[in-house]
């Protein structure tokens, strides 16, 4: 399978995310009940199967007592948008010549194309880094402290073992840039 960015070959990982939302207008500050699963790509041939809202999850439990303490909490430098900063650390591939980095929290989806990474690295560790700005205020509501984001980072040069690796981590203040080693 192919696309512009990656061709998908097992295991390259991925993750899905549902979110359950109601009355949207009347629920917009409540703090949406959701699921997802990280996952390898079993076959590119048949569908790999992913099963989500499960009983055992305890992904949206987790991120409902960290969204439920920080009620408690006065959050004076919240603002509008809340920044990402993804760390895709290359040192054992460094011959990495193209680089795709995506990133999604409460149903946006960000990516940026890095066509020269050995232009780009600068770094000592030779780790690559971007800064993604997403605007609070979704479509299914604000993204609040507890909410999940996850990144993945893809390239036909980081092959073996995946060409894709996503990773990911839960919000836990809204006035500093949430960071995130994906690789």
């Amino acid at each position: 399978m192919n696309n512009d960015l990656v061709s998908a070959h097992s295991p390259d990982e991925f993750f899905v995310c549902a979110y359950q939302v109601g009355n949207v207008i009347n629920d917009y500050n409540s703090f949406n009940k959701f699921d997802c699963k990280e996952s390898d790509l079993v076959n590119i041939d048949t569908p790999t199967v992913i099963n989500l809202f499960r009983s055992g999850s305890l992904v949206y439990s987790t991120s409902k007592s960290l969204y439920e303490a920080s009620l408690n909490q006065s959050n004076p430098h919240a603002s509008d948008t809340i920044k990402i900063k993804i760390l895709a650390p290359l040192a054992d591939k460094k011959d990495t010549k193209k680089l795709v980095i995506g990133v999604m929290i409460k149903g946006q989806i960000q990516s940026e194309v890095i066509e020269d990474v050995k232009a780009e690295d600068k770094s000592d560790d030779s780790t690559i880094k971007r800064t993604f700005t997403f605007d609070r205020k979704t479509d299914i509501g604000l993204i609040q402290i507890g909410d999940r984001f996850h990144a993945c980072v893809a390239s036909e040069d980081l092959r073996p073992p995946e060409g894709s690796e996503c990773e990911k981590r839960i919000v836990k203040t809204l006035a500093k840039v949430s960071g995130l080693y994906a690789r």
